[in-house]
């Protein structure tokens, strides 16, 4: 669907101007286990020792929790719950999946699918609950209250009531409780705001490697996909070995190639844990040197962040573009020690580098603060700018401009866009071919790794049934993440990631694009025709595509002997920046979707499958339900599910280039149609703006010439 849309522009903007009140909020994710210590580091980074429950030996919930801050002087949750038919749904499946029996060689009587859902019929129905049919399940009362809008609400003053009160929602109680924690969807948190928690910066707790509720589990990945940064944290003792880390760090690059993270770190937690006599025991060669627990500590965790950090790097080398801004980070691991920051028993404050993760969250949230500012003025001068070219009376030099056949060279070098963006686009034809050649030749490996779990099926028929049931997506206490779509997927993404991560860089270092920098367009480049994809990728081709209509104004400027400060030139040039902007946003989120097609592409085929396997009963129910797999799986092959997964990445490309330029030229046609018109066309005399625009200059003068000076300067440690 085309991007534009536009009634009345003028009207629809400055509406939209009036609405942007504050910064939209800098989602920072912590992706993790649980009992990593997520709760500990997150309640370090604003400032509260226990705000939030730590887990300890406790079960936490897996519901999505964020923090944020605000200028009010409570502490607030929400904790959202399942809607009355997204529980019915997983009831369903809960009764259906917990209640066969009849494959008793498969059966294990400490299956985890059958003791959790007994643990949420129980929870919420009362003892005996689990021995209920579905029909007579929804007949019985629940033991738990849930209030209208099924949202539960806590306000308090105090940091301390506030957190026992929202215990009982984080920490999951199977008895004795009236807390609906099989219900829980997500819980919002709201602190006062401060220096260590701005508004603006939200915090998201992001459990293990999703959940296996299939609401939950969207969220989960909905999390994932929103957040500009990305921690993976590890308890040090598991940070080598652990089954989720793999998955995790799968996923934190896969929303670095293919949607808005702009960066990634591991955060290595409890990193003051170590036992003295053992590690000098291991350390024989340098424990002469070991004079004290600091120092150990001090030198584990440099031998950690080495190990781990040449490890990360070596696998972000295979998916990322070689220039990509994440390989060249100084620092991807951190080891960080919450209780010694709170005690400083054996570490320095500084040495836990939570005060470096705080500064870096600073240097993020200002950036952002300032980016959104420039926006805001620059749209606002934009619009300024077309009220004060209303109200011009200078029709010779209107007409100058109009005449200048300024809308015939924008429409060619669209066009010039189009041939360019289509040779970008076409770099990622081979590796797809290559990626699908490999998918078709090593899916019969894929699909017995995924089939074989352990040496028999004892427990795991239930765990694959729990997979049908979910279109070949489960998250398993004992296996982690289960996703049969992505497996067979992988493939294809280990030969695109680099060429997909090429086309779309350059917007790596800030949520907000370099595209609405405003710089000349270097002598004799020609036009984009000519240049072709040489400067790079998508964003490179915008920005020179704004250049060259920027010069191309101002050579009409002086050939009709009109100052540089005529408003008709700085209006298109502001405008240009506008539209860019904006286009920007969508190309994001279209670039999301396309990056994420290869695996909804073969979960929409595999989905009859699917629900046939889902539908055995009876002896041997593991074994046919493998079978189903096999046979389905090798036949879509053969009808070439690879190859039109591949036809559907390129046609959502081609999309995207159609839409681009169609946009393009749609909004440069109505902003000249608005600079042209005379003022005696306009429908109500316009107020004098002149003090208006001369505030304006003076604010994006002033942050431009920032912009220009710290240019450069905003690394992350």
């Amino acid at each position: 669907m085309p991007f534009c849309a536009l009634g009345s522009p003028v009207r629809e903007r400055l509406d939209t101007l009036k609405k942007k009140t504050s910064l939209d909020p800098i989602c920072i994710g912590f992706l993790g286990r649980t009992g990593a210590g997520k709760s500990s580091l997150l309640n370090a980074m604003i400032g509260k020792k226990l705000l939030l429950p730590v887990s300890g030996e406790e079960s936490c919930t897996s519901c999505i929790v964020q923090v944020k801050g605000s200028w009010n002087d409570y502490f607030e949750a929400r904790i959202h719950l399942l809607s009355e038919q997204e529980w019915k749904d997983e009831l369903k499946k809960i009764v259906e999946v917990s209640g066969e029996t009849e494959d008793d060689s498969d059966d294990d009587g400490s299956d985890e699918i059958v003791n959790d859902g007994r643990a949420k019929l129980c929870a919420l129905y009362g003892a005996g609950a689990e021995n209920k049919s579905y029909e007579e399940l929804l007949q019985t009362k629940l033991q738990v209250t849930i209030p209208v809008g099924r949202v539960i609400k806590i306000k308090k003053k105090k940091a301390k009531e506030f957190s026992r009160v929202l215990e009982p929602y984080i920490c999951v109680r199977n008895e004795g409780s009236n807390v609906p924690w099989p219900l829980i969807k997500y819980v919002e948190v709201t602190i006062p705001g401060s220096d260590i928690l701005p508004e603006g910066i939200m915090y998201v707790d992001i459990p293990g490697t999703g959940d296996s509720n299939r609401t939950r589990d969207e969220m989960w990945k909905q999390s994932v996909d929103m957040c500009s940064v990305l921690w993976i944290i590890s308890d040090i003792e598991r940070s080598t070995g652990e089954k989720e880390q793999p998955q995790l760090l799968n996923a934190g690059i896969k929303a670095y190639v293919g949607g808005i993270c702009m960066d990634i770190i591991m955060v290595v937690t409890k990193s003051d844990k170590l036992d003295l006599e053992e590690y000098k025991r291991r350390q024989r060669n340098t424990s002469a040197s070991i004079k004290n627990l600091h120092d150990a500590i001090i030198k584990r965790n440099k031998d950690v962040k080495k190990n781990m950090e040449d490890s990360i790097r070596k696998k972000l080398k295979k998916r990322l573009p070689s220039d990509s801004e994440l390989l060249k980070k100084s620092d991807l691991v951190y080891t960080v020690s919450t209780r010694d920051f709170w005690e400083a028993k054996h570490l320095s404050p500084k040495e836990t580098e939570i005060p470096k993760l705080r500064e870096y969250i600073k240097r993020i949230y200002l950036r952002e603060k300032k980016n959104l500012l420039m926006g805001y003025i620059k749209e606002a001068r934009g619009l300024l700018l077309l009220f004060k070219s209303f109200g011009s009376k200078q029709h010779i030099s209107k007409q100058h401009f109009q005449e200048s056949g300024v809308e015939e060279f924008m429409n060619k070098e669209t066009d010039a866009l189009e041939k360019s963006l289509d040779k970008c686009f076409s770099q990622i034809k081979q590796p797809l071919c290559d990626g699908v050649q490999r998918a078709r030749t090593c899916y019969k490996d894929i699909v017995e790794g995924m089939l074989t779990k352990g040496t028999s099926n004892r427990g795991f028929h239930r765990t694959l049934k729990a997979v049908c049931e979910r279109n070949g997506v489960y998250v398993s206490k004992a296996f982690a993440r289960i996703d049969f779509n992505d497996n067979l997927a992988r493939p294809i993404y280990d030969k695109i990631d680099g060429t997909f991560g090429g086309i779309f860089r350059n917007v790596e270092n800030s949520t907000q694009a370099t595209l609405t920098t405003v710089s000349e367009a270097r002598p004799g480049c020609g036009n984009l025709q000519q240049r072709g994809t040489d400067e790079g990728g998508l964003w490179d081709l915008l920005k020179n595509f704004k250049d060259v209509g920027q010069k191309k104004i101002e050579q009409i400027g002086k050939a009709n002997k009109l100052p540089n400060g005529r408003s008709e030139i700085e209006t298109f040039n502001c405008e240009i920046d506008v539209i860019l902007t904006k286009l920007r946003q969508e190309i994001l989120r279209r670039k999301m979707d396309i990056y994420q097609s290869p695996p909804v592409f073969i979960q929409d085929v595999l989905r009859l499958h699917y629900q046939e396997a889902s539908r055995v009963r009876g002896l041997g129910t593991c074994e046919k339900m493998k079978g189903i797999f096999r046979k389905n799986i090798k036949k879509e092959v053969n009808n070439s599910m690879f190859e039109k997964a591949k036809l559907k990445m390129m046609s959502s490309l081609s999309q995207l280039k159609e839409d681009i330029v169609e946009c393009l030229k749609k909004e440069i046609s109505i902003v000249l149609k608005l600079i042209w018109l005379p003022q005696e066309q306009l429908a109500v005399r316009l107020p004098d703006i002149t003090e208006e625009c001369q505030e304006i200059e003076r604010l994006y003068r002033e942050l431009n010439t920032e912009e220009q000076g710290r240019d450069g300067k905003d690394e992350a440690p």
